[in-house]
């Protein structure tokens, strides 16, 4: 059984937000299933990553994958997961997780509440 990694991310609300996984198997884009929730029991999620297929940039790694997090989601803090699903479309394993810290945009700084 694979151990699952932890990638912790700070964004800024309105700004999208990008990462890169590698993977030691050979998967596809459409075989992994990526979301944001507000905690890590919730069955409904706040958001779903966008995840490409990119050249692996590591000889380590067999697959590689862009994930973007569009900066549309409220300021706070989040947990999310990224699944391999089987083609079943049921979640196979976890390989990812982590939490997200949103933090206000510099355009919302200065503005007053009310």
């Amino acid at each position: 059984m694979n151990q699952i990694k932890q990638h912790n991310f700070v964004m800024e609300q309105g700004v999208p937000c990008s990462f890169l996984l590698e993977y030691n198997k050979e998967i596809q884009a459409n075989d992994l299933f990526a979301v944001v929730r507000v905690n890590a029991s919730d069955e409904k999620y706040v958001a779903k990553l966008n995840i490409a297929k990119v050249e692996n940039v590591s000889e380590d790694a067999i697959s590689t994958f862009k994930l973007t997090l569009n900066g549309d989601i409220p300021q706070g803090r989040y947990v999310y997961d990224v699944f391999i699903y089987d083609s079943n479309n049921k979640p196979k394993s976890k390989i990812l997780k982590g939490h997200v810290l949103v933090k206000a945009s510099i355009s919302d700084r200065g503005r007053l509440n009310g």
